[in-house]
């Protein structure tokens, strides 16, 4: 439990950490800076841009703007940037659906919302529980993430939970790269 409690500890310093960072210099996280760290790795932008795809789950950073600027910076690999931006959706989905019971946040979120929870569960044991998600999924102003801690909480079954995900995750990412492709016109790449 200490080990967990540490790992807890370590993530929350991060997102803290991230935070804190673009409280103090909020001209680091622009667009015109992302451009010029990109334009400065050169060849290796692309490999930034999958760790940005695959790491921004674990800061619990929304998975909008890296799919936006993927599909901006990089028009000629618009299949790849879908199967990476994919990739680290259904991963952090899976982070998050394990996520509940990791710290024993699981136990403690069900003494103190008992009711709650009991719609919530009911909702997504229920014969469109997987419907649902792809719902809630596709829905781009409710936040992804919240289902599947949700998922995870409830303990609805994995396959189910992460099939959702990506019927409604998939034609919106696929609105986001063809977004990002008409933005990368107005940027001097």
């Amino acid at each position: 439990m200490r080990f967990r409690r540490f790992l807890t500890a370590c993530w929350a310093a991060a997102v803290l950490a991230v935070l804190g960072w673009y409280l103090l210099h909020p001209d680091h996280f622009t667009a015109e800076r992302f451009e010029a760290v990109l334009r400065g790795w050169g060849p290796w932008a692309f490999a930034g841009f999958v760790v940005a795809s695959l790491v921004r789950g674990i800061l619990l950073i929304p998975s909008t703007p890296v799919v936006i600027a993927g599909g901006a910076f990089f028009p000629e690999a618009l299949p790849a940037v879908l199967v990476i931006s994919m990739l680290g959706i259904v991963g952090s989905a899976s982070l998050l659906y394990r996520f509940p019971g990791f710290a024993g946040y699981d136990r403690v979120l069900e003494a103190k919302y008992p009711e709650k929870l009991a719609r919530v569960r009911a909702r997504l044991e229920g014969p469109g529980a997987m419907w649902f998600v792809a719902g809630w999924a596709f829905f781009p102003v409710v936040p992804t993430d919240l289902i599947c801690y949700a998922a995870g909480l409830v303990r609805m079954p994995y396959r189910r939970m992460i099939t959702g995900i990506i019927i409604g995750e998939l034609p919106l990412v696929t609105a986001y790269i063809l977004l990002g492709t008409k933005l990368s016109g107005f940027l001097p790449i």
